[in-house]
């Protein structure tokens, strides 16, 4: 197979598969988007217009938080709405036009990752999401989602938990998730309140930082042993070297016994030298005594 195709190939099924990833979570969050909304419209029966009420969600969503209001088009256009962290200003009107309407407004708290991520960004406080039904028909289980024309400064999304790692204010991005999986980042407009041109879903996000990974078993042996040869190395040399200095004290010692002996013998009578192995030694060349031979014949 030539390369060029084979590399054709390749490219197709790396976008295949992340093709069916992005269609996964995609399809997952608007799963959980479901879920929330259906128990948001039960805790509206027999409720007041206009008032935000907490919503109460099964045990397998724990840790997720979730409010609702319903309100009119001519309230929403005049007012506004405040859920929780999320404000929508005045003159908002739903698309497609309607007379009444519910937002939803939950966060993600804990589980916000396992929902949403930013390639090369980490989340650092929850994924919060406001949205828009329609409630005209809402005792028929018509509950379809709407879209709000809102003014120029957008809905302001507060973020009052977020943690951020030292040294990266200036990095700071606010994160506005889009239904087809896009991400659009934006600067926030004041501390830890981001501006959204829609609802949707939103987050604050810094640049990931890869932390050092710990040393592994193999490199501790390896540091070990590299630590043991050079010790041992240090310790060879300083044997030799120690053994070098005594031989050179012995040598010195030995010599300057050689010169006194030779200079007592230069005072004295002269005496001869003789090579006795490698050394030059000091020797007589004459008697000083006569040998006597002893008469034994004498009485």
């Amino acid at each position: 197979m030539e390369p060029a195709r084979a590399w054709c190939i390749v490219s197709l099924v790396f976008s295949s598969l992340l093709l069916s990833l992005a269609q996964s979570s995609n399809t997952s969050m608007e799963s959980l988007n479901s879920v929330i909304r259906d128990y948001a419209f039960k805790e509206l029966v027999g409720r007041r217009t206009g008032v935000l009420y907490g919503v109460s969600l099964p045990r397998n969503l724990s840790g997720i938080r979730a409010s609702v209001s319903r309100l009119r088009r001519g309230s929403l256009w005049i007012r506004g709405a405040n859920l929780s962290s999320v404000h929508i200003p005045p003159r908002a009107m739903p698309v497609p036009s309607v007379r009444r309407l519910v937002i939803v407004y939950h966060d993600l708290g804990s589980r916000s990752s396992s929902y949403y991520n930013v390639p090369g960004y980490s989340l650092v406080a929850p994924v919060v999401g406001c949205l828009a039904y329609d409630a005209s028909n809402a005792s028929s289980g018509i509950t379809r989602e709407l879209e709000l024309a809102l003014p120029g400064e957008g809905i302001l999304v507060a973020f009052p938990e977020v943690k951020l790692p030292e040294g990266m204010h200036s990095t700071i991005k606010c994160a506005t998730f889009g239904r087809n999986g896009s991400v659009h980042l934006d600067d926030m407009v004041s501390k830890n309140i981001c501006s959204a041109a829609s609802t949707g879903h939103f987050a604050v996000v810094v640049p990931s930082v890869a932390p050092a990974s710990p040393p592994s078993v193999e490199q501790k042996t390896e540091s070990r042993w590299k630590v043991r040869v050079i010790a041992s190395a240090c310790g060879v040399v300083g044997l030799v070297v120690v053994g070098l200095v005594g031989l050179g004290i012995f040598r010195s010692v030995r010599n300057k016994k050689m010169e006194d002996m030779e200079s007592q013998a230069e005072e004295g009578e002269a005496l001869g030298t003789t090579w006795v192995g490698m050394s030059k030694m000091p020797s007589a060349t004459m008697m000083r005594t006569q040998p006597v031979i002893e008469d034994r014949s004498a009485p």
